[in-house]
């Protein structure tokens, strides 16, 4: 006897992560859930960070790479006066001495000077790997880790609240970008130290905290049969990409591997990466730009057209 399946469900969840489980943890919970093997998450969120994590369900897993190379969003609670091994609160936490307390003035001063391009070094409690092997991990082992420093963006960062020793950070900032790092780095331009209390994520992409939902709510929405009613929609999943309307006879060609020629778009750049949708504003895949044509670059479904 053959067992019945359920259709696949495919699409992009927001999930607001609570402090304590890992990213990974909330896959394998939302597995549990759904019932369903193939969930990635696009962007590691720290366990005591909480906030908006981005999840990919089936087939829309393939669009990971994009997804996670969007710029983030977060409010980050810095504690001034004290650094950490970590730099978070999980310590150990080592007092300072022998500074003198910053005033909001002075605070935002420094600010400025992580404003725009940036070189920064991750933490080494970061999950940067080393040699195939998380840095924390290494870490944690004793090892000496040194890391070489990136280059990151900081689009907007300001001071919402100072109350010494504490201060919140809003923080728009590209990926690729350590918070423990920007809290340690500040800290040692305030001469105070500094180390990460708190962390939530309100952003990823166009993506945000408003229509992030619990385990409970996913649990919930699952159970009643609705829970692709709360899917992202694709192009403010992939509001970073620019994207591209087909009609059907592109679209049969698209699906099949088949380059599109002389599609009347305006001039785009070499090896562009576009969304393509039909007029039903349905997603098909990702398509490239290359000598003047559109070449399939990852293709999510088959056109209707296809017999």
């Amino acid at each position: 006897m053959t067992r019945k399946t359920d259709p696949e469900i495919a699409g992009v969840l927001v999930v607001d992560k609570g402090k304590g489980p890992s990213s990974h943890d909330i896959v394998a919970s939302l597995r549990r859930i759904l019932q369903m093997r193939r969930i990635g998450h696009c962007g590691t969120l720290d366990p005591l960070a909480s906030g908006v994590l981005v999840v990919c369900l089936g087939r829309y897993t393939r669009l990971n790479r994009w997804l996670s190379e969007t710029d983030k969003v977060y409010e980050a609670t810095i504690s001034l006066g004290a650094t950490s091994i970590t730099g978070d609160s999980q310590g150990p936490i080592l007092q300072e001495s022998g500074y003198s307390i910053p005033d909001a003035s002075e605070v935002i001063d420094k600010l400025q000077d992580f404003s725009g391009e940036i070189d920064q070094v991750p933490h080494a409690y970061s999950a940067v790997k080393v040699a195939g092997v998380r840095s924390y991990k290494r870490a944690r082992r004793g090892e000496e880790v040194a890391l070489k420093a990136r280059r990151i963006r900081i689009y907007d960062i300001q001071l919402v609240t100072y109350d010494f020793p504490q201060l919140l950070l809003r923080v728009h900032c590209s990926s690729g970008t350590y918070i423990r790092s920007l809290a340690a780095d500040l800290g040692k331009s305030l001469g105070t130290g500094a180390y990460l209390a708190d962390l939530r994520r309100l952003r990823v992409g166009g993506l945000g905290i408003d229509m992030a939902l619990t385990l409970d709510d996913i649990a919930a929405k699952r159970e009643r049969g609705i829970i692709e009613e709360s899917f992202a929609h694709p192009r403010q999943a992939l509001s970073d990409l620019a994207a591209i309307e087909l009609d059907d006879v592109y679209l049969g060609d698209f699906t099949q591997g088949k380059s599109i020629q002389g599609l009347p778009v305006a001039v785009v750049n070499e090896n562009e990466v576009c969304a393509v949708f039909d007029s039903a504003e349905t997603l098909y895949g990702i398509g490239r730009w290359q000598e003047g044509a559109l070449q399939p670059f990852c293709v999510l479904r088959q056109s209707q057209s296809i017999a």
